[in-house]
């Protein structure tokens, strides 16, 4: 297609850009550099919560869900917007139980703890799996809007690749963290702005919210909003939003390191717990207001679905043709919505650099080289930095050449191998009794459940269509030539018979949940036969419990404390724990006291 963009649109475009690459160069120069790992990585644990919430929230919000959750409300209705309150009860899980762990402890990769609290193997498998689904993710939220934005305006592909990827790796190697979080902050309201304008405009060109509702109703999309049917394979039930969504986001966030960093910056607990209870919410917010965009650009489109006219030929490219049939008589405007679809990008390139950096300097350069000087080691940081950013503009060139086969593969591997992450940590935090074999045990069989559901659903693949009705019934005589009987067959997709087996049916937002279970019983179980077999009774550091995990045992009977939480200790040392163990500082923190950091629980 010919580039609609104009000279105004490309000038809005890099002016964005532009920005965002001051901003890390203010911080590289003018804001005192980045001089120690502590301040390249978290920020001398001295940011406010606020724009630490908001990089959390943008962080997770790629051009992906931008682009996709639109296609996905258009298409298969608004149900998606329940999973704001699956967002809202991950943030209350993370900011209660995971984050106090991992602040408290003071590390720099939140895998760290997994070596504390099991051995360097689980370590390095969780290490590991986050490289992985790193790079899976990074090249499709990379290619998949330049793919969009290429096919409707004709932005050059390789030319969006490029850009995205050189801006982000300039300001993310600079600029540390606290170029990051800004960035993000500055791209949000890119962002904001633009889901803004195009349900505004949708909505006033429509005729109003009444229009808006009633071509939804007509077009039976309403029936999408509150879908509680318990049965599994409804890929957008409530149900699938609630526990598929917690579930998704638990391991997305609160157990990935490039997203858990940026509450590590913080500059006490508490803020910390703010920033994540502010992040989740924010994220769910703006997922609901991207599903009501795709809702109101359903109405716009009503009786003439681009997708169904030839107009179009993938779902995702249902908003950036919009923007380019309503503001392209419009200088400027385009250039503003094309840039919050590249903000989207940025801040979830931005976040993997920065994530991946830490993780291997911290598990790999550190490790081979511990009397590194502290300044030779910033110098290796930047240069992998830069290696990585180089190498994510490659896995998305590789994701452009292997097409659209390799984007469902990636998504699946991805919900695969996040899970039993999410599940080897909760069982470092709330198992006392789960051991290092345990967790490789749970955490070997979840991603071989994860890998085999994946298999499973190449083999067996969806059957086409399967979405809510369409039309083209209203659609100009001149748009297109497709006879009646396409039109018939478009508007009888629901239709579709889905005949593969059950567990492949299985919607994907559960993935996650089945994979994180799976993990967790095993590590359970084999924790307990292990434990068992060995005739031992190991003990760990209670500063490596979940807080509110101690506090219940606290609350427990002596007798059943002491063959849960404190077996093996004598009568004197379970007194001190008693009297030592957990103090409520008042503030929804926990003072693990003075006697916690030597003894064993």
């Amino acid at each position: 297609m010919d580039n609609v963009l104009s000279w105004v649109d490309y000038i809005v475009v890099l002016g964005v850009l532009f920005i965002s690459v001051s901003i890390g160069v203010y911080y590289a120069t003018c804001a005192g550099g980045q001089k120690t790992s502590k301040e390249y990585f978290l920020a001398d644990r001295s940011m406010h919560w606020f724009p630490v919430g908001v990089s959390i929230s943008m962080s997770t919000i790629s051009a992906i869900t931008f682009l996709g959750t639109s296609s996905l409300a258009y298409y298969r209705g608004p149900g998606y917007w329940v999973t704001i309150f699956s967002r809202v009860i991950g943030g209350l899980i993370t900011a209660t139980m995971i984050t106090p762990v991992f602040y408290n402890l003071g590390i720099t990769s939140i895998y760290e703890y997994l070596e504390r609290r099991f051995n360097p193997v689980t370590r390095y498998i969780a290490v590991s799996i986050h490289i992985v689904s790193t790079f899976l993710v990074l090249g499709l939220v990379t290619y998949a809007p330049a793919l969009a934005l290429n096919a409707v305006t004709g932005l050059n592909l390789v030319g969006s690749i490029l850009t995205v990827g050189i801006v982000c790796t300039f300001y993310s190697t600079v600029g540390g963290i606290r170029a990051v979080v800004w960035t993000d902050l500055f791209q949000s309201l890119i962002m904001v702005l633009g889901i803004v304008v195009i349900i505004a405009t949708a909505i006033v060109k429509v005729g109003g919210v009444g229009a808006v509702w009633s071509m939804a109703v007509e077009g039976e999309r309403t029936s999408a909003i509150f879908d509680f049917r318990l049965d599994p394979t409804v890929a957008l039930s409530f149900w699938a939003n609630l526990i598929g969504g917690i579930f998704f986001i638990l391991p997305y966030v609160a157990t990935n390191q490039n997203q858990a960093q940026r509450y590590l910056t913080c500059s006490s607990l508490e803020g910390a717990k703010y920033s994540v209870l502010w992040g989740f919410s924010l994220m769910g917010l703006f997922e609901v207001s991207v599903v009501v965009m795709g809702f109101v650009v359903f109405s716009f489109y009503y009786g003439c679905d681009p997708l169904s006219a030839g107009k179009i030929s993938s779902p995702d490219q249902i908003v950036p043709y919009f923007v380019v049939d309503v503001f392209g008589g419009f200088p400027g405007i385009t250039g503003l919505l094309v840039s919050a679809i590249f903000s989207a990008a940025l801040s979830t390139f931005s976040t993997a650099i920065n994530g991946l950096s830490t993780v291997t300097g911290e598990a790999f350069v550190r490790r081979a080289w511990p009397t590194l000087p502290e300044d030779k080691f910033m110098i290796i940081m930047k240069f992998l930095s830069a290696i990585y950013g180089s190498l994510f503009m490659l896995m998305a060139w590789v994701v452009s050449v292997a097409g659209s086969s390799l984007i469902p593969i990636g998504s699946r591997i991805i919900g695969a191998l996040l899970g039993p992450v999410l599940a080897i940590v909760l069982l470092g935090m709330l198992v006392p009794r789960g051991n290092a074999v345990g967790a490789i045990t749970g955490v070997i069989t979840g991603i071989a459940i994860g890998l085999w559901l994946l298999v499973g659903s190449l083999v067996f693949p969806a059957p086409r269509g399967g979405g809510l009705p369409l039309s083209l019934e209203l659609c100009p005589s001149n748009m297109t030539d497709i006879s009646e009987t396409d039109i018939m067959s478009t508007t009888s997709e629901a239709l579709v018979v889905d005949t593969r087996a059950w567990i492949y049916r299985v919607s994907f937002l559960y993935v996650g949940f089945i994979t994180t279970v799976v993990t967790f019983l095993i590590g359970i179980v084999t924790s307990l036969i292990t434990r068992r077999i060995a005739g031992c009774d190991e003990s760990i550091e209670c500063e490596l419990l979940s807080p509110p995990l101690v506090s219940i045992y606290r609350k427990l009977p002596a007798n059943w404390r002491c063959k849960l939480v404190f077996e093996g200790k004598n009568e004197l040392d379970m007194k001190r724990q008693e009297e030592n163990m957990v103090e409520d500082d008042g503030n929804g923190s926990y003072n693990l006291g003075h006697e916690c950091d030597d003894t064993k629980v």
